[in-house]
């Protein structure tokens, strides 16, 4: 087999042999597949994501009408008709043997002219395509989009994407959402938006996108972004670009942003189950639980919301799991009404 031992979820969900394994299983794949597995039980998590993300595509039908098959074959017989070549002297065969030839021809003709037709209903005839899909409170959902981009969306987050021409493809987000967007030989725009005065432009790349309340923070993983912001008060259109490593936040209320460096791997440590705190306060521990559970967590002591503490804890998607690690990692106590 290949060098799937350094294989990303992503490396495996477009690979053919994998897919195949995972759409159409049979005795001989599953058996490479197991034996493979046995080998390097390390990346059982790896492929098992790969699984969810095979299974989340979407594939499109191109049928024909009954209208559209007898077309075909008109022209088909039609072009046979036509296109006679001149009398020449041929060794004789039997009246069957030309039958199964002309048979022959006529379903070489019909396969080339359905696969013309294929190609030219993908070519001139785009098909708009709407997709919604979003990630309860308490869970997250990591999707193929049908451009074979990858999501991961955070929870109580909400993701609308479209493609209504072939130039472009957009993402309207609320909530949060990791991307890593596929590159197209076309390079195809693709635009995430997040408020009616930001939206985030890429060709292919990997970042965060946090969009909860009045708060935005785009943060860039690897290759480039342009940030497009339209003043609150003059309404002009002012363009930032993003290298790896910074971070723009943006006020939706008062149309402020400021741009800084910071450390990506925190800001995506989510995607892999990990909460990194740096300076983390119990405001920021509340918020969390508003934005992942949406719970709400009331303080009769407003001064307990500056305790902070600094570390890592494993995401768990349960509230109150979660509240009792914040109740350890600050040395405080949250009560239930």
């Amino acid at each position: 087999m290949q060098q799937y031992h350094i294989y990303t979820a992503r490396d495996f969900a477009l690979d053919e042999n994998f897919q195949e394994w995972v759409l159409k299983p049979d005795v001989k794949n599953n058996y490479q597949w197991e034996s493979w597995l046995r080998q390097h039980p390390e990346k059982q998590k790896v492929v098992d994501d790969a699984i969810i993300l095979v299974k989340s595509i979407q594939f499109r039908d191109y049928p024909l009408s009954g209208e559209q098959k007898d077309q075909l074959w008109d022209a088909i017989w039609d072009d046979i008709a036509t296109d006679e070549l001149p009398v020449q002297t041929l060794p004789q065969k039997s009246r069957l043997h030309r039958l199964f030839s002309w048979k022959y021809a006529a379903a070489v003709l019909l396969a080339v002219l359905l696969g013309t037709l294929w190609i030219t209903h993908e070519n001139r005839q785009f098909q708009a395509l709407t997709l919604s899909t979003s990630a309860a409170p308490g869970e997250t959902k990591r999707l193929l989009l049908p451009d074979s981009s990858e999501v991961v969306l955070n929870a109580g987050s909400r993701l609308v994407y479209a493609q209504k021409n072939a130039e472009v493809r957009e993402v309207w987000l609320d909530g949060e959402a990791w991307f890593h967007v596929h590159h197209t030989k076309e390079n195809t725009k693709f635009i995430v938006h997040t408020d009616d005065r930001l939206s985030v432009e890429v060709l292919g790349t990997q970042f965060n996108v946090s969009n909860f309340g009045n708060k935005i923070a785009v943060t860039l993983q690897q290759g480039s972004i342009k940030l497009h912001i339209t003043e609150q008060q003059s309404q002009n259109e002012t363009q930032l670009y993003l290298q790896p490593g910074e971070m723009l936040r943006y006020n939706k209320q008062d149309g402020e942003y400021t741009k800084s460096r910071t450390d990506v791997t925190k800001i995506v440590a989510w995607t892999h189950g990990q909460l990194m705190m740096d300076e983390y306060t119990v405001a920021d521990a509340i918020q969390f639980m508003q934005q992942v559970f949406d719970k709400q967590v009331s303080v009769k002591d407003t001064k307990m919301l500056r305790y902070r503490v600094s570390g890592s804890m494993p995401i768990v998607y349960n509230a109150d799991t979660m509240l009792i690690q914040f109740e350890k990692a600050f040395g405080v106590h949250f009560y239930k009404h």
